[in-house]
């Protein structure tokens, strides 16, 4: 019920409804919105077993109880104008460049289409060229120190740039397109949530219709690192991120646990191999677990954890929402 300054828009008596059981754990819930507090951001925890969504948190938040009541044309615009959007459900509305995160995707691609194995091995100078465009690493020779050669579980720790551009190369964007889209990313999951994004994963029809190029190998490069033209809800990277967890079974987020106690089905289940699984789940464990791996500030003694670290300075709204991250 919305209250303008001149008279009352509408009013709709409440009704009985049906009972509702939630995944979400309000313990895990709470916890999650503390650790957002002050920020902008979403986080989203998904029991990889089933995609029941535990925790799901937008920050900065407003408070719900405001709607129960009349509510001011003052208060409404306070809200809908408030820079930082509280009204802007930032893990399933917001869509942005997934960096890094992007990197097993394209490991996964190429040795699923037996593109590159394990032990493939490339070279990190600090900088890689395609067609004279120097593509460079997050560790620059500047800095007095490169990546040197490495093989894949290398370069998933130490997430090195060079080392994706050139296997995002001998891969094949195509390849990678049908595995990210395997995996979701780029379309709704589905969730009980209105306003859900899509995201956007490109191909060459999209950027001609769109751009009017074709695609280049200046473009695989930059997906090969989660930037470029891609973008992606939380909500998409944490039930791809769930199937590297659980072995390659990709589960529709659940909020709504089903009356009738039915147990949840995957949407797809990829097949991947022994070998895909190793190396990418050693490579997300080292992230985290090895001394120099790039999310090693995240780990906890005595709790063995695996991650991806990905940053990204910008961000893609979906069509009419805000840019902000």
């Amino acid at each position: 019920m919305f209250k303008h300054e001149e008279e009352e828009e509408g009013t709709r008596e409440p009704k009985p409804g049906q009972n509702v059981r939630l995944a979400l754990d309000s313990r895990i819930q709470v916890l999650a919105e503390q650790a957002l507090t002050g920020e902008r951001g979403a986080a989203i925890v998904m029991n990889p077993a089933n995609g029941d969504v535990l925790a799901m948190a937008s920050s900065p938040i407003f408070d719900p109880n405001a709607f129960s009541t009349s509510l001011s044309a003052e208060e409404w615009r306070s809200l809908s104008e408030d820079e930082d959007q509280p009204l802007f459900n930032r893990a399933i509305s917001g869509v942005y460049p997934p960096g890094s995160v992007f990197k097993p995707v394209v490991a996964i691609a190429a040795i699923e289409n037996r593109r590159a194995t394990a032990e493939t091995e490339y070279n990190c100078p600090g900088v890689f060229e395609v067609g004279g465009v120097p593509f460079p690493c997050w560790l620059k020779p500047s800095d007095g120190a490169i990546h040197g050669l490495m093989k894949m579980r290398k370069g998933i720790e130490q997430s090195c740039n060079c080392y994706f551009y050139q296997l995002g190369l001998q891969c094949g964007y195509e390849r990678i397109y049908h595995m990210a889209e395997a995996l979701g990313l780029g379309a709704k999951t589905g969730i009980e949530l209105d306003g859900e994004a899509s995201g956007l994963l490109p191909d060459n029809n999209w950027k001609l219709r769109t751009i009017g190029e074709s695609w280049r190998a200046g473009d695989t490069c930059n997906a090969s690192i989660g930037q470029g033209m891609l973008a992606f809800t939380p909500l998409q990277i944490a039930a791809y991120v769930a199937a590297l967890a659980n072995g390659g079974y990709l589960y529709r987020p659940r909020l709504v646990l089903d009356a009738e106690g039915d147990p949840a089905r995957p949407v797809n289940d990829l097949r991947w191999s022994p070998e895909t699984l190793d190396v990418i789940r050693g490579g997300m464990r080292d992230v985290v677990e090895a001394p120099n791996g790039t999310g090693r500030r995240a780990k906890i003694p005595g709790v063995q954890m695996a991650g991806k670290t990905g940053t990204r300075s910008s961000a893609r709204a979906a069509p009419g929402r805000s840019t902000r991250g």
